[in-house]
C-alpha cells in the first residue's frame, strides 16, 4: 500500500474525515468514486468489525463497496452507522 493510502485509511477513522470525503465523493455525482469512497472508509474500520457490527457477511460487504455494488438504503445505513456517520437529508439550497 502506497504511504498516500496509508494515511488516507488512517484519517478516515475520523468520523467527522470520513464523512467530508464521502460526502465530496457524491457531490462529484461520480458513483465509481463514491463505490471507491465507500470501501476506503469501510476498510479503515476493518470489514471483519464492520460485517459483526451491522450483521452483513463480511462478502457481502465486498460486493457493496466493489465496482459493481448497488447497496440497498438498509445496508448502507447499517454501514454508516458502523462507523459513526449517518445519512442527512436536506432541502437543497436555492
Amino acid at each position: 500500500m502506497s504511504d498516500f493510502k496509508e494515511d488516507l485509511i488512517e484519517k478516515l477513522k475520523d468520523p467527522s474525515y470520513a464523512a467530508a470525503y464521502i460526502e465530496a465523493a457524491i457531490e462529484e455525482s461520480d458513483t465509481d468514486f463514491l463505490q471507491v469512497a465507500l470501501g476506503d472508509v469501510v476498510k479503515a474500520h476493518g470489514v471483519s468489525k464492520i460485517s459483526e457490527v451491522t450483521g452483513i457477511a463480511r462478502q457481502a460487504l465486498y460486493r457493496m463497496i466493489s465496482q459493481d455494488g448497488n447497496p440497498t438504503i438498509k445496508n448502507l445505513n447499517k454501514l454508516l452507522n458502523s462507523v459513526g456517520l449517518e445519512i442527512d437529508i436536506k432541502v437543497k439550497s436555492a
